[in-house]
C-alpha cells in the first residue's frame, strides 16, 4: 500500500482540486488509501464510476456516524456525545441506512418531487425578485453573499417550512456554529440547544395551528415520533441552505471570472439549465469526508479489496474531476451540460431537494445577469475569501460586485 494521504484536501487555487487531489487524478487509479483524522487508515474514492457504486451499494453504510469531524479523536468523542445529549442526530436521515432512512424519506419525498418543485416557482422568482431589488436600491458594490446567494434559500426555506423570515438571523447563526467543527464544544453545544429549543416550539406551533406547509405535512403524516419529526427538522433547516447559498455564490464568481462562459450565457439565456449542470460539476461543493461510509464486508473495487470496518471517504470533486468520464474535466464548459454529474451524491442518499436547489440557482443566476447585465467583480480575484478548512462546503465568502 502506498503512502496514506491526509484528510484534510483544502482546494489553494480557487477553481482547481486540492494539489493532492489533482496527483491522486493523475495515476489514473480510482482508489487510494486515505489517512483519517483519528489516525485510522481507508480509502479515498476519486473515480466517477467507482464513486457511484460505492454511494449506490449496501455494502457501505453510514454506520458508525459521524465520521471523525475534527483532528483532536478527544474533541471528536465530545462532539458525538453533545449531539447525543441534544438530540442533534435523532432521527436523521443522514446518518441511517435502509430500511429506516427509507421510511423517513418516503415521509419527506412527495414534497420534493420535480412536479412538487414546480409548485414553487412562483415563489421563487418573487424571492430572487425582491433580493435583486434590494441590491438595487442599495446601489454598487454589493456584497452578493450576503445580499444575494444567502437570502434566496434561507428564505425559500421559510416558504417551504412555514416559519416568519424574522427568524433567519437566529438559524444563520446556530447553523454557522454547528456547521463550523473548528468551534469549540461548548459553543456548539450551546447553539445546539438553543436549536432544539426552537425546533420544539416550532411543532408545538404547528400542532396548534397548522398551515400548508412541509412541517405541518411531516406532523400530520402520523408515522413518526416527536425525535424523529425533530431530527428531520434538523436536517430540513441546516441541509440546503449551505449548498445553495454556496453554489450561488461561487457559481455567479466562477461565471465571473470565466468571461467567454459569462458572454456565452448572457447571449443565449435558455442555457442556464446546462449551466447550472456544469457548475454543479466544475464547482462540487461539497468538501472531502462529508461522504464517508464504513464497508459491512470485504469489496472488491479498483483492483483492491476494502476489508469489512474500513472507512470509505467519497470525493465528489473527484468523480466530477474524472477525464474517463467527462472530457477536458478541468474547464468550465456551460455548453457540456455536465450530464451526469454527482453533486447532488448519488444512490438512496442522493439529496432530496435537488430539484429545489436546481431551480433556486437557476432563477437566481438567470434573473442577476438579466437585472444587471454589466455585473462585474469590484475586486480582484485574488481579493474574493474562500472558506476555510472547517467549512463543509467549498465557498466564496464574500463577493463584492458592481455594475
Amino acid at each position: 500500500m502506498t503512502e496514506p494521504i491526509t484528510l484534510s484536501l483544502r482546494r489553494q487555487r480557487t477553481f482547481d482540486p486540492a494539489p493532492e487531489l489533482e496527483g491522486l487524478l493523475r495515476t489514473g487509479r480510482s482508489l487510494h488509501p486515505l489517512r483519517f483524522r483519528g489516525g485510522e487508515v481507508g480509502w479515498l474514492v476519486t473515480g466517477y464510476r467507482e464513486a457511484r457504486a460505492v454511494l449506490n451499494d449496501p455494502r457501505f453504510s453510514l454506520k458508525p456516524w459521524p465520521p471523525l469531524l475534527v483532528e483532536d479523536p478527544a474533541k471528536h468523542e465530545a462532539y458525538v456525545e453533545m449531539m447525543d445529549r441534544t438530540g442533534l442526530v435523532a432521527g436523521e436521515m443522514l446518518a441511517m441506512d435502509p430500511p429506516e432512512h427509507t421510511r423517513l424519506r418516503r415521509v419527506l419525498a412527495p414534497r420534493f418531487s420535480i412536479n412538487a418543485v414546480r409548485g414553487l416557482s412562483e415563489a421563487v422568482e418573487e424571492v430572487v425578485g425582491r433580493c435583486l431589488d434590494e441590491i438595487e436600491a442599495a446601489g454598487p458594490p454589493v456584497d452578493l453573499v450576503e445580499a444575494f446567494a444567502n437570502p434566496i434559500p434561507e428564505r425559500m426555506h421559510c416558504v417551504l417550512l412555514g416559519v416568519p423570515e424574522t427568524d433567519i438571523p437566529l438559524l444563520r447563526m446556530i447553523g454557522e456554529t454547528i456547521s463550523d467543527t473548528e468551534q469549540s464544544i461548548e459553543e456548539v453545544a450551546a447553539a445546539t440547544g438553543q436549536f432544539r429549543e426552537y425546533l420544539e416550539q416550532v411543532v408545538a406551533r404547528k400542532r396548534a395551528e397548522p398551515g400548508n406547509d412541509l412541517i405541518t405535512h411531516i406532523i400530520e403524516n402520523g408515522e413518526l415520533s416527536e425525535e424523529e419529526i425533530l431530527g428531520i427538522l434538523v436536517l430540513l433547516f441546516i441541509a440546503g441552505v449551505d449548498t445553495t447559498a454556496s453554489m450561488l455564490a461561487t457559481g455567479t464568481f466562477a461565471v465571473l471570472c470565466h468571461g467567454d462562459q459569462l458572454e456565452l450565457l448572457r447571449g443565449d439565456p435558455a442555457l442556464v439549465d446546462a449551466a447550472v449542470e456544469e457548475l454543479m460539476r466544475y464547482l462540487t461543493v461539497f468538501n472531502i469526508g462529508t461522504l464517508t461510509r464504513t464497508a459491512l464486508e470485504d469489496v472488491e473495487l479498483d483492483d483492491a479489496v476494502i476489508r469489512a470496518g474500513d472507512l470509505v471517504s467519497v470525493s465528489l470533486l473527484g468523480a466530477n474531476r474524472d477525464g474517463e468520464r467527462f472530457e477536458r474535466p478541468d474547464e468550465l464548459d456551460l455548453r457540456r451540460g455536465g450530464r451526469g454529474q454527482v453533486g447532488f451524491g448519488h444512490g438512496v442518499h442522493v439529496c432530496l431537494g435537488q430539484h429545489l436547489a436546481r431551480l433556486e440557482i437557476r432563477v437566481g443566476l438567470a434573473r442577476l445577469l438579466e437585472r444587471f447585465p454589466d455585473l462585474r467583480l469590484a475586486v480582484p480575484t485574488e481579493e474574493v475569501p474562500l472558506s476555510g478548512d472547517g467549512a463543509l462546503t467549498f465557498a466564496v465568502q464574500a463577493l463584492p460586485v458592481t455594475w
